[in-house]
């Protein structure tokens, strides 16, 4: 006679990630699981319950556990609560002990959503078993699938017996390469340049935490560095559900071949011309194997760590929707359990799930639009032509990143950084035009840039930024209309020019009105090729200051100094 594995299920998350901490809790993902499994568990007489912390109703006093751990109720903090030794909040007595923390025992089955590496321990260390679960974070696929794991060998052979095969992420991917190939460019901004893609994520994320502390980008500026040196220039894809850019602001500032795109990351991954993903450790880095394309993990996540993780934990399996269905849940808590299974078995077909399931639970799909279109193509520019922002125009392919579209006048900026990609014409070197032979005949020139804008309000300040140094600008008629005139000095090896866009608001002591956001219109651009003699140098020094010494983007990065300035030593 069998006998039931679990006597009771817990749905927990990581409950540490608080307002206690001064984080955003997302209750949606436990609520989720408690609504997902609700049926197949009630079906097997198992009784269920959710733990969660004070401020979502629960009995957790994060704060207080915090306290026992002697960690900071910060960001900080949490990040090193992720990988804790949870000991001294054990020896716990009765159903919850103090602080409202659950009493993890043999014959309890958690089911969790991100659950980190010191709750994983602690659950293990009780004799419970856990099923950890996530999104799969190959998502290119028709339909979403789960991904869990486990530190109980019965639960892996039932995760392992409905793994998703490994031939429907190629498929899929192969099928989207098509796709963007029929209807886009081949090839990202110009064929010409050899690119390498940088993919932004959240500022608060379980993925970025290593050695217990959330890293960001300013910590890895030396290997990015090193990665953007074999390429022509350096893409940054922010991460589509987080507007603020700042915590990316140091690649631009300290890696010149920079650029920026919101294109379509699957559209990206598909372009001929692109040579390489990197990120911190986004689950970008594991689709891009499916596109063919290598992958830079710039940090080594706790949460994957073999030495963080309980020694039984198994691999992540990726496993569809049918993972809440009745039969699987019997697999996993043991057969002969209830009735209404074996009526089940004998009517094959029965515990088929709708394919969409996790697609119509979250709706959305983190990067994959049915009405995504390829890259665009990208016109060359001609020297001496002046360039309108309208439509049709083919300037406005020229539109990377933090643009609206047309408002009437121009290209309406949106955000707080705004990028050209400009591809240029094949240029001869200075080196070549200086050589005997050719001084006769002609003279050193150099390349004179002049773009026309006008800001939406007095308080908007609009920085152009070239090689991550600002340019001056000289004011038109009116505080609003201005045009910047700089001049660089081409190269053989200079494929595009790439023009970047700090917009700030200038306005003091609270008075910003909210109805304005700041921003400017684009109206023209000119590149001239200016003849002279003598030799062409780049814009003076003292006109020439770096961005991060300009007011308005002080006020913009006044958030992140610190941590920009900590990060120096690393980046060189």
């Amino acid at each position: 006679m069998t006998t039931r594995r679990f006597h009771h299920v817990i749905f927990a998350d990581d409950f540490f990630r608080s307002p206690a901490n001064g984080l955003q809790y997302h209750v949606a993902n436990r609520r989720f699981l408690r609504a997902f499994f609700d049926a197949a568990l009630g079906r097997l007489e198992l009784p269920m319950r959710e733990i969660a912390p004070l401020s979502e109703g629960g009995r957790i006093d994060v704060a207080r556990l915090m306290a026992r751990l002697e960690l900071p109720c910060t960001p900080a903090g949490w990040a090193r609560a992720c990988i804790a030794d949870l000991a001294p909040l054990a020896g716990l007595s009765g159903r919850d002990g103090r602080d409202g923390l659950p009493l993890f025992e043999p014959g309890c089955l958690v089911i969790g959503w991100g659950l980190t590496p010191a709750l994983q321990r602690c659950i293990d260390r009780a004799g419970a078993s856990y099923l950890d679960i996530e999104i799969d974070p190959r998502r290119f696929t028709e339909h979403l699938h789960f991904c869990a794991r486990t530190n109980d060998p019965v639960i892996e052979a039932a995760l392992l017996a409905r793994r998703v095969d490994e031939e429907l992420f190629w498929n899929h991917a192969s099928a989207l390469k098509g796709r963007f190939a029929r209807h886009g460019a081949a090839a990202l901004f110009d064929p010409r340049l050899r690119v390498g893609l940088f993919f932004g994520q959240s500022l608060v994320d379980l993925s970025l935490v290593s050695g217990g502390r959330t890293m960001h980008p300013a910590s890895v500026i030396a290997p990015l560095r090193e990665l953007a040196r074999g390429v022509d220039l350096l893409v940054v894809k922010p991460h589509p559900y987080e507007p603020a850019l700042h915590d990316l602001a140091p690649i631009a500032r300290a890696i010149p071949n920079v650029a920026w795109t919101h294109e379509n990351s699957y559209a990206l991954l598909s372009a001929a011309n692109v040579h390489f993903a990197a990120s911190l450790s986004s689950s970008v880095l594991t689709e891009a194997r499916y596109f063919r394309k290598p992958a830079h993990a710039l940090i080594h996540a706790d949460r994957n760590a073999p030495a963080q993780l309980p020694p039984s934990c198994s691999g992540w399996i990726p496993v569809g929707a049918s993972l809440g269905s009745v039969d699987c849940m019997a697999a996993v808590c043991g057969n002969g359990i209830a009735r209404t299974v074996q009526a089940m078995h004998a009517a094959p077909g029965l515990s088929a799930w709708p394919a969409a399931a996790i697609d119509k639970a979250f709706l959305t799909r983190w990067g994959l639009d049915d009405q995504a279109r390829g890259l665009p193509e990208v016109a060359e520019l001609q020297t001496g032509r002046p360039y309108l922002f309208h439509p049709g125009s083919p300037a406005m392919g020229w539109l990377s990143h933090g643009w609206t579209g047309f408002d009437g006048e121009g290209a309406r900026s949106e955000g707080e950084l705004a990028c050209l990609v400009i591809p240029l014409p094949s240029l001869p070197s200075q080196t070549s035009l200086s050589q005997p032979a050719a001084r006769g005949h002609q003279q050193p020139y150099r390349l004179e840039v002049r773009i026309d804008c006008r800001s939406n309000a007095k308080t908007t300040s609009v920085l152009a930024l070239f090689d991550g140094m600002v340019l001056p600008d000289q004011r038109g008629t009116g505080a609003r209309r201005r045009s910047v005139v700089f001049e660089i000095e081409p190269s053989a090896g200079r494929k595009c020019l790439v023009l970047q866009f700090a917009v700030a608001d200038t306005a003091r002591g609270g008075l910003r009105r909210m109805a304005v956001r700041p921003g400017f219109t684009l109206r023209k651009l000119q590149v001239s090729v200016r003849m002279g003699r003598g030799v062409i140098s780049a814009p003076p020094k003292a006109t020439s200051r770096p961005w991060a010494e300009m007011h308005p983007v002080r006020a913009m990065t006044r958030a992140f100094r610190a941590l920009i300035d900590s990060a120096r030593g690393i980046s060189g």
